[in-house]
């Protein structure tokens, strides 16, 4: 029976590590964008190139907090069931 457990945890744990490494990389589209943006407007120059970037920044910043809200969550999530099977442990 332990051993059923133990494997369940295990499956359970490469699952949430999968979620974890699927939302870094969403989290890493936005970043790179953000930055190509901000270097093209360095290079340009013009104010209408500066609030161009910006605008964009701050959409690409919203997109970050919700991928680490994302993260948050599975964070939270995976900490709760370790805890629960703690608990069914004892």
């Amino acid at each position: 029976m332990l051993e059923k457990d133990e494997v369940s945890r295990q499956k359970s744990v490469a699952e949430e590590m999968d979620q974890i490494s699927r939302a870094l990389h969403d989290l890493c589209q936005p970043l790179t964008t953000l930055q190509c943006r901000l270097e093209i407007a360095q290079l340009g120059g013009t104010d209408q190139d500066f609030r161009d970037a910006v605008e964009l920044g701050l959409v690409e910043c919203d997109r970050m907090i919700a991928g680490v809200g994302l993260i948050r969550q599975i964070v939270r999530e995976t900490r709760s069931n370790e805890m629960e099977r703690m608990d069914v442990r004892r």
